[in-house]
């Protein structure tokens, strides 16, 4: 999971950039951006899912290289779009990760705020969680096994 992650970041910012398997890292989650892919169905039958936590810096770079554009240029939806696409890239190697008896059926990726991705973490199992190591990075996959959404949370998850 980690060299998928690698690789990814680097065919889409151009950058090298470890990810290395760590608890969850709460300093991590104090990013600026919280998404969340589905992956259905589990063998179990419960929804999983990817969550990317990601930090201003890192998602202006992300959006300046994927749509070719100055750092000053970008717009708020510019952001959310390339982290969404980000965390949909990252996902998309994760079900391997859950089972390799099916094949799981990506969601699309939904923003959520700093208070509903705690509330999700909260309430979900997590097998996985994966963490940027240069400089002060902070970028967080995390793999949630079993992707449970409090009613608290007020989101549905696309599926």
């Amino acid at each position: 999971m980690e060299e998928h992650l690698t690789k990814t970041w680097q065919m889409l910012v151009g950058e090298d950039l470890s990810f290395s398997a760590q608890a969850i890292c709460s300093q991590a989650l104090l990013a600026q951006h919280y998404f969340v892919v589905t992956l259905h169905p589990t063998p179990s039958g419960h929804l999983a899912g990817v969550g990317l936590a990601i930090a201003e810096q890192d998602a202006r770079k992300l959006t300046s290289q994927m749509f070719d554009l100055p750092e000053s240029e970008l717009s708020a939806d510019d952001i959310a779009d390339a982290c969404g696409e980000l965390c949909n890239v990252f996902a998309s190697g994760v079900p391997t990760h859950i089972t390799d008896q099916l094949t799981l059926d990506l969601g699309l990726p939904s923003r959520l705020s700093h208070a509903q991705f705690l509330l999700i973490l909260a309430a979900s199992t997590v097998s996985g969680s994966y963490i940027a190591h240069q400089q002060d990075r902070h970028i967080q996959v995390i793999i949630f096994e079993t992707l449970e959404v409090p009613a608290a949370a007020g989101w549905s998850p696309a599926t």
